[in-house]
């Protein structure tokens, strides 16, 4: 399904996904990016892809400045609705493919949370992840959020999370499949509820650990630590996600 993601982050896919992160993870996410990065007042942050703003806005009201960037116009459109009172000098979005060079750069710290590598080529992640690199300062650092391939296909074999139930009563139902040959985990999400009913559809590469360092080092950039999702506790396998903070040298 090649080019899926771009139809598929549209108001479906805030109305569902929207409900997976609450307000306390969010928090608590923004908290561990603070302290991680080691953000201050005035840092400059590059949240991309931004989706809704999820964490774009908290981490401006902390102080820091920050630039939201993504490729789809819905999730742009929700997340400008979503900026309160924030200025902006403080938060701006920006809509812009990030397989292409970023219009500005010199960014004290950049993130990538929530699984948005691996949507197209092995090419298509390394131009984003030396993209992301160009536009932090000497010294800045990235930290990426994803899934890793063991724990996709631990979870696809003990059956983990192949439903929920949101917080407004809508049942999710996840088809997923890997395939062990392309290295891709592939999905079909099913939903109803009081919004209604749909069904998306996604293909992922995911790599392993060991793979992940290999791509961040092509790319240009020195691998510094592995952590568990958006906070400074140290990754191991049995978390249910990681990240890893990257310096651009």
């Amino acid at each position: 399904m090649p080019g899926w993601w771009k139809d598929f982050f549209d108001a479906d896919y805030i109305r569902v996904w929207g409900n997976f992160t609450n307000a306390e993870r969010t928090a608590s996410e923004a908290e561990g990016l603070w302290q991680v990065l080691e953000l201050h007042e005035g840092s400059r942050v590059l949240d991309a892809p931004c989706g809704f703003g999820r964490l774009s806005r908290p981490l401006a009201e902390r102080g820091a400045v920050v630039v939201g960037v993504d490729q789809s116009d819905a999730l742009l459109q929700y997340a400008e609705k979503d900026r309160c009172n924030l200025s902006m000098e403080r938060l701006r979005y920006l809509q812009h493919d990030l397989r292409q060079p970023l219009p500005e750069g010199r960014f004290d710290a950049a993130i990538n949370i929530f699984s948005s590598l691996g949507y197209g080529t092995e090419e298509d992640d390394l131009a984003i992840l030396r993209n992301l690199r160009s536009a932090l300062r000497p010294g800045g650092r990235l930290l990426v959020e994803t899934m890793h391939r063991d724990l996709a296909v631990a979870n696809l074999l003990r059956g983990t999370g192949l439903s929920q139930r949101l917080p407004d009563g809508t049942l999710v139902i996840h088809e997923p499949t890997f395939d062990a040959i392309a290295g891709r985990s592939s999905v079909t999400w099913y939903w109803a509820g009081p919004g209604g009913s749909g069904q998306k559809s996604a293909s992922m590469r995911t790599y392993s650990a060991t793979e992940w360092v290999a791509l961040i080092e092509r790319a240009g950039l020195r691998f510094r630590s592995a952590l568990r999702g958006c906070s400074p506790e140290p990754f191991k396998f049995e978390p249910p996600d990681m990240s890893a903070v990257r310096d651009s040298g």
